[in-house]
């Protein structure tokens, strides 16, 4: 961000450019340069520091609770070879950055500051590509916290003073974790089952005893010696003369054990043994893409069948 600083310097009686340099920056700690200048404060040395110039350094990290997403999101994007990477949303991180300025006189000082200052107001949002392999981006704000500047007096009247400008910044970062490549589901079944549990308006499904005759599917089974005053009652969805098994849908009341049952069209009797408690399936629902060559990032629709029972 702050790579291509520059300062111009004129003649200050014609106005006309005599000088234009770049301010070099550096990542270090400001008690570094503090140190290097007030042992050589005239930098009279040979192996010399020449102002101005910049340094930055990161002071703290810290986690920011206010921009948690949910910790089950993820972003996916193809792969090669028909694969595709996914990888969790990132987690806020608060970075806090100081950029330390220095210069020999306070006009190269304000020159540098009035060049970062505009930008911030008091945020400058970049978007920058956090995850090169997944290819989305992100707005990623830089808070400017605070403006400091210092005039070092130090030594004689004839020494040479340095002034040094801080600028404190928060950036609003994301730290990701690793890349997966899982495998592409081609096809769904999802089959739905009733609860055997449920006793009324569900299908009950029972093993019968002694009795004779036939059930058909839909006709009315109800429990007792007449249809008028039966405690139970429901359609036939499934008969199996061989094993006496009979399922019993949109059920009415609570069917019991050792009690009779009758069927109202072909006046079949029989006598309920017992109850199965293992769970029917309903219904089976079928999706594949369409067609089932498709890859992550083509364009394609969606096969359904649902097959009831």
């Amino acid at each position: 961000m702050f790579n291509n600083i520059s300062i111009v310097r004129t003649d200050d009686d014609t106005g006309v450019e005599i000088e234009r340099f770049k301010v070099p920056i550096l990542y270090a700690p400001k008690e570094k340069y503090y140190a290097r200048l007030q042992s050589d404060p005239d930098l009279s040395r040979e192996l010399q520091i020449s102002l101005p110039r910049m340094s930055f350094e990161m002071a703290g990290i810290s986690y920011d609770p206010s921009r948690k997403q949910n910790s089950l999101l993820k972003v996916g994007k193809s792969g090669t070879g028909g694969n595709v990477n996914t990888q969790y949303m990132g987690v806020s991180y608060d970075l806090s950055f100081e950029l330390n300025i220095y210069t020999r006189n306070i006009d190269d000082g304000t020159h540098i500051v009035e060049q970062i200052l505009p930008y911030f107001n008091p945020d400058y949002t970049p978007t920058i590509n956090p995850i090169s392999t997944m290819g989305f981006l992100k707005d990623t704000p830089i808070i400017l916290n605070s403006v400091t500047n210092n005039i070092e007096h130090e030594g004689n009247f004839d020494a040479i003073r340095f002034i040094t400008w801080t600028l404190t910044f928060t950036m609003k970062a994301y730290y990701y974790g690793p890349i997966s490549t899982p495998k592409i589901i081609r096809k769904i079944d999802a089959n739905i089952y009733n609860d055997p549990t449920l006793k009324t308006g569900y299908i009950t499904r029972m093993n019968l005893g002694t009795g004779n005759g036939s059930f058909h599917l839909d006709d009315l089974v109800y429990q007792g010696a007449s249809q008028h005053t039966s405690t139970a009652y429901g359609l036939v969805t499934y008969w199996n003369p061989v094993d006496k098994i009979l399922s019993i849908g949109s059920t009415q009341g609570q069917f019991k054990t050792n009690t009779i049952i009758r069927a109202a069209t072909t006046n079949a009797v029989y006598n309920i043994a017992s109850f199965d408690a293992s769970a029917l399936k309903l219904a089976n629902i079928h999706i594949e893409p369409s067609p089932n060559t498709a890859n992550p990032g083509d364009d394609y629709g969606y096969d359904t069948r649902i097959t009831e029972y």
